[in-house]
């Protein structure tokens, strides 16, 4: 009997242990994959929309310090579907002020780009405990008009990967969701970064 208890004392409290150091937050999550309706505001993107992009580097005010590089290449990548992105590391080469406007805007001059995106991670955290396991990601980011400097389009959205169960029963899908939580995190970048996308040219992702 003494056995039995211990087991239930001990089994939480390893649990405990071994569990993400991420801070749990209570979210309401919309079953959404991709595509989900952005927070925006378009303010200059007109039938002469940009066509080549600056990606300048991002701001980070995550506890993560690989955050910022993840959101800014899934930015490169997905905005290179309207128009070519200025390689990364020329970028970097110019940057003197990262998440300086101002900055941003005489690189992006510099390469001749029409536009520059300016970006945050506001969040990036993972949660694992007995009965669910998540990834979390939420990106800003502002794009400028190179030529004149104003602001052309303002919008934030968040992504998330989880799985809810029953972990003391069926504990493995949990606890592969938090040993590769990092991929997990990697991949709602790239969500988030197609959100943007979609919410400034719809058209680029239309399917016939």
């Amino acid at each position: 009997m003494r056995k039995i208890i211990l087991s239930f004392v001990l089994l939480p409290a390893l649990l405990v242990i071994c569990s993400g150091c991420g801070t749990f937050h209570a979210l309401t999550y919309d079953g959404h994959n991709t595509f989900r309706s952005v927070d925006s505001n378009k303010y200059g993107f007109t039938k002469n929309y940009p066509k080549s992009f600056t990606i300048y580097p991002f701001k980070n005010t995550s506890w993560y310090q690989e955050a910022s590089d993840r959101a800014r290449q899934a930015t490169f990548q997905a905005f290179s579907l309207i128009g070519p992105c200025m390689n990364p590391d020329e970028t970097d080469k110019l940057a003197t002020q990262p998440y300086c406007a101002s900055d941003a805007l005489k690189v992006a001059r510099q390469q001749n780009s029409e536009a520059v995106i300016v970006g945050e991670v506001i969040t990036q955290d993972h949660f694992w405990f007995f009965l669910m396991a998540y990834s979390y990601v939420m990106v800003k980011i502002n794009i400028y008009d190179a030529k004149d400097g104003r602001l052309l389009y303002s919008g934030n959205t968040w992504d998330m990967d989880s799985d809810w169960g029953i972990s003391i029963l069926s504990p493995i899908s949990s606890f592969i969701d938090h040993i590769n939580w990092s991929r997990l995190t990697l991949g709602l970048y790239y969500r988030c970064a197609m959100d943007f996308v979609h919410d400034v040219r719809p058209d680029v992702m239309a399917t016939k």
